[in-house]
């Protein structure tokens, strides 16, 4: 059953585009108050203006949510003016595109530090808050390729499985205490996320294509994010084909040891 989350605080990371933008929209629209962080000033700022013309309270907070001092001076400084927040939204991350072979050490620790460690930096430093009142929620939002990998994704898939194990292990053991979490699973969806994603292969051309001209918008993946919150839902699966995979025991791996070794090699060749 939907709860009424009127009136609620919500923090929500990378919230200045694309499915973090439009989640912000959908919970000002349902009442509730928001905390948009982003490292962006004019997006965030323009994303404020548009959440207070809902009547909702706005406190929009510019941060690099990659560093740890600021991700505690931002507590300190919300504990300092509304207590604790009810419900926190991970949805800050990157992608990456590459042959695992030619990927860099060092764009292995970017990716690992922004989709991974910084959701459980602003966890670790919102949860007391929540763990004191014995209420609140998290929503971790994941990826649908954890379910089906694709070629040249690895390194995005690996750090944002590693966050829905986090996150689904999280899940039990918070229960108990009246906090619940939430992964989110979305799947292809248009957004600025892929602008950073240079496609040197046919295959990653016609992928990043595909996205953009058939993939989802993100007002629909927002829509069932907010529809997870109020329902308290464990997982929010977005696309049949990811729902096919996790229902399939990840069915889409076999794919490639039928014959889809061929395309995997076509995406992969060129890269460097």
């Amino acid at each position: 059953m939907a709860r009424d989350i009127k009136g609620k605080w919500v923090l929500l990371t990378g919230a200045a585009s694309g499915i973090g933008r439009e989640t912000c929209l959908l919970l000002a629209r349902e009442g509730c108050n928001m905390i948009p962080v982003d490292i962006d000033k004019e997006r965030l700022f323009s994303l404020a203006n548009e959440l207070k013309s809902f009547g909702v309270k706005v406190i929009p907070k510019i941060v690099d949510v990659t560093d740890k001092d600021q991700i505690s001076k931002l507590a300190d400084e919300i504990t300092g003016e509304i207590g604790a927040i009810d419900i926190l939204v991970n949805n800050a991350g990157i992608g990456y595109s590459c042959d695992l072979r030619k990927t860099p050490e060092e764009v292995w620790e970017r990716l690992t530090k922004i989709n991974f460690f910084t959701p459980i930096y602003v966890t670790n430093a919102f949860l007391p808050g929540m763990l004191e009142r014995k209420t609140g929620q998290i929503v971790n939002i994941s990826t649908g390729q954890v379910f089906f990998p694709v070629p040249t994704w690895g390194a995005y898939a690996a750090t944002k499985a590693a966050l829905a194990t986090y996150s689904e292990c999280l899940t039990w053991e918070l229960a108990p205490l009246g906090i619940k979490v939430t992964t989110v699973f979305p799947g292809l969806i248009r957004t600025p996320f892929y602008s950073s994603i240079q496609a040197k292969t046919l295959p990653q051309r016609f992928v990043l294509w595909y996205i953009n001209a058939l993939g989802s918008k993100p007002e629909k993946m927002a829509a069932k994010i907010v529809k997870g919150i109020k329902r308290r839902k464990r997982r929010v699966i977005q696309s049949s084909i990811n729902w096919f995979t996790y229902l399939g025991r990840r069915p889409g791996g076999a794919l490639y040891d039928l014959g889809g070794e061929g395309f995997a090699y076509a995406l992969c060749e060129k890269c460097n």
